[in-house]
Order: C-alpha cells, then sequence, then structure tokens
C-alpha cells in the first residue's frame, strides 16, 4: 500500500499532488488479472500494493446504518428537479438515494422486510453506483469506508473481519475473507424529477443522518455543471490501466458474469433504444428508459429460448414474435404478454475505472479493429 496524503480540499479525498503523476506511470506497468473469478495470490497482492492511503482515517467518511427516510412529498422541499438520484427496489418498496447525500456517506447499510442486509454504495471519484447483498462470508455485517482507494474508487471494509473491499469489484482484495465476493444488486440512475414521478410512494433517504455534513453542496462539484471534476479528463489519482478509447469519465455501465466483463456506453444505448449482446454464454440486451432517462440491462432467455430485440416506434419489439415490451422488461402486447425479462446487476461507472478494474473488458459500442 503506499500512502499518499494530501490537503482534503478537494472532495473527501484531498487534491491530488503531483507526485501522483509519478506514481500513476508506475502502477500502469502492473500486470496483475482483476477476473476476480480466476485470481490468484499475485494478483491480490498486485492489488493490495496499488492502494492508495489517502489519509483520511477509517470513518472519517461515515457510512450510514439503518437510515431514515421520509416521503415524496418531504424530500421534494429539498431536492432540485434534476437532482441525480439512485434508486433501489427493496421488497418492502422503493428506496431513492439523493446523490447529494451520498457524496459525503458513500455507503448506506439496509436491511430487507424479511432480515436481510443490503448495501447501497456511490464512489465519487469514479461515479460508481452498486448495491450488494451485504453477507460478507458467513457474517451479517455492515460496511463502513476505509479513506483508502484502489484506482481512485472507494475501499469498504466489513465491521466483522476489516476485510477491505473495493466497492467496484465487491470483492475483499485484504483480509481473513479476501477472495469472497458480495452478490450485486441492481440499481438505477436517474433525476428527481423522474423518479418522484415514476414511483411517488417510494421513501426517500432523509437529511436527518445524526452527522453534521455541508448537504447540498457536493465537494467535488456538479453533475449539473459543465466543468466540474464529474466533466474534466483529470484522473487523481493514480490507476493500473488507461484506455483513451473513451473519455475518462464517459457514463458507462459496467457488468461482469461468468469470468467476463463488459463496458456498455449509455449514450450509445439511448441513441439506438436497444442493443443486443452476449456476456460470458447469456444473451443480453440493453434498453433504454425515455421516461427516466436511464438504461437498464436483461438476459434475453424467454422459456428457454433466446429472443432479440429491435425498436419500432420507440417500443422495444422481439424479433422472434413480434411483442412489444416496455423499458422495464415487461412484455405487455403479444404472445408473450405478461412475462417479465431478468434484470442484470449492471453497475454506473465511469469508463477509466471500469476499464482501470478490468482491463479485458469487451465494450458496446465497439470501434474500429474490435476496439
Amino acid at each position: 500500500m503506499r500512502k499518499l496524503t494530501a490537503p482534503r480540499n478537494y472532495g473527501c479525498y484531498g487534491r491530488l499532488p503531483a507526485l501522483l503523476l509519478c506514481v500513476a506511470a508506475c502502477l500502469a506497468s502492473f500486470t496483475a488479472s482483476p477476473i476476480l473469478t480466476q485470481a490468484t495470490a499475485a494478483d491480490f497482492k498486485a492489488m493490495q500494493d496499488a492502494v492508495i492511503d489517502t489519509g483520511i482515517q477509517y470513518d472519517n467518511i461515515p457510512s450510514l446504518v439503518k437510515p431514515s427516510y421520509v416521503s415524496v412529498a418531504d424530500a421534494s422541499l429539498s431536492l432540485d428537479y434534476n437532482e441525480p438520484v439512485f434508486v433501489l427496489q427493496l421488497p418492502q418498496g422503493v428506496r431513492i438515494y439523493p446523490q447529494y447525500l451520498m457524496v459525503w456517506h458513500e455507503a448506506v447499510n439496509e436491511v430487507t422486510s424479511d432480515g436481510t442486509p443490503v448495501l447501497l454504495t456511490y464512489s465519487p471519484l469514479t461515479g460508481a453506483v452498486a448495491a450488494y447483498g451485504a453477507k460478507a462470508g458467513r457474517f451479517e455485517t455492515t460496511f463502513g469506508v476505509t479513506g483508502k482507494l484502489l484506482n481512485a474508487n472507494t475501499i469498504l471494509y466489513d465491521r466483522a473481519t476489516n476485510s477491505m473491499w473495493p466497492q467496484i469489484l465487491g470483492t475483499a482484495i485484504e483480509g481473513p475473507l479476501e477472495g469472497a465476493s458480495l452478490t450485486r444488486l441492481p440499481v438505477l440512475w436517474t433525476t428527481w424529477q423522474k423518479a418522484a414521478k415514476r414511483w411517488p410512494d417510494a421513501l426517500v433517504l432523509s437529511r436527518s443522518t445524526g452527522y453534521n455534513r455541508s448537504y447540498g453542496k457536493d465537494p467535488y462539484g456538479s453533475y449539473r455543471s459543465t466543468d466540474s471534476y464529474y466533466q474534466n479528463s483529470a484522473i487523481t489519482f493514480p490507476v493500473m490501466h488507461t484506455d483513451s478509447r473513451f473519455a475518462p469519465k464517459e457514463p458507462m455501465l459496467g457488468l461482469t458474469l461468468e469470468g467476463s466483463q463488459i463496458a456498455i456506453q449509455k449514450a450509445e444505448v439511448k441513441l439506438q433504444g436497444a442493443i443486443n449482446f452476449t456476456l460470458g454464454t447469456t444473451p443480453m440486451v440493453a434498453l433504454y428508459d425515455r421516461q427516466l432517462d436511464a438504461v437498464r440491462v436483461f438476459s434475453r432467455v424467454v422459456n428457454e429460448k433466446t429472443v432479440s430485440f429491435f425498436m419500432r416506434d420507440r417500443t422495444p419489439v422481439d424479433r422472434e414474435s413480434q411483442s412489444e415490451w416496455t423499458a422495464e422488461g415487461k412484455c405487455e402486447f403479444g404472445m408473450l404478454r405478461e412475462y417479465q425479462l431478468k434484470r442484470e446487476p449492471a453497475m454506473e461507472v465511469m469508463w477509466f475505472a471500469w476499464k482501470a478494474f478490468f482491463p479485458d473488458t469487451a465494450v458496446i459500442p465497439v470501434g474500429e479493429n474490435g476496439f
């Protein structure tokens, strides 16, 4: 682990010192394979060595445990219509997490109605949003924020064993649970106005967290701006792999399955409406939801048969039965009416961060010469 202490006037992690540019060049030479289903001890050692100690201590960025929620009507008093929010569907109902709160906490520990622990996470420096079933090995536990980074990504720790979990991986890279993985759950990124309209009965993470933070001010800038950290090309901490096919902070959907990974450019799905692809041996489709300005990924297997999708008058249609589907993966008209596609847990992430963890990732769209 490399210790790089920086002033804390650049978001929660401090401003990048010039020294990091040199360290970044060193880390770029690492050759570890991050395909964790095939990871070796050497792979984990390489990632451990690439961890950055920012000088921020454990729990200086406080995760939330069983937080309070408010109604959509109450939340509207403090949320702008175009404020980014993250939507998680739990057995007890829909939960909405405003980005302006998550940027100060990065992890929310929740429990479902049947007692199952769930973890919602947000890493500001990598624009990564992911939810997990929070059972670490045989432990049902809560997670906190270490203050350390790997590939600029938040590293979490579980309070049962203190193992270290990079948020994008959802796999422990150091500690008693090294190599163990959490089960990823689907999360949707949209804006407050759109989410409130779609789910008026949802519960929204409350500002009453018990912590004194500058809620309403994002220390990294704003997704609604054009010149903040979220839009510029600066990568503020060293990463293990780089790739210039896209702008570093291009919004992607990252998905891993059967030892393979894929990064799907959200703008391309928005342009086409539906994109068919296969990951591992599983046929999938990415569908654009115009009402939410969001993308979901589904399995294309219907009744043990593979279907493929195209857009007809802004409506997804499968070629095999000519049935019409919603952007939520439900068939509303045709032979397959009422069938629901299985949603896959793709995660929102900036391009540079996904590539840093998964250098061999497949990409949509595929460019010239397969790149």
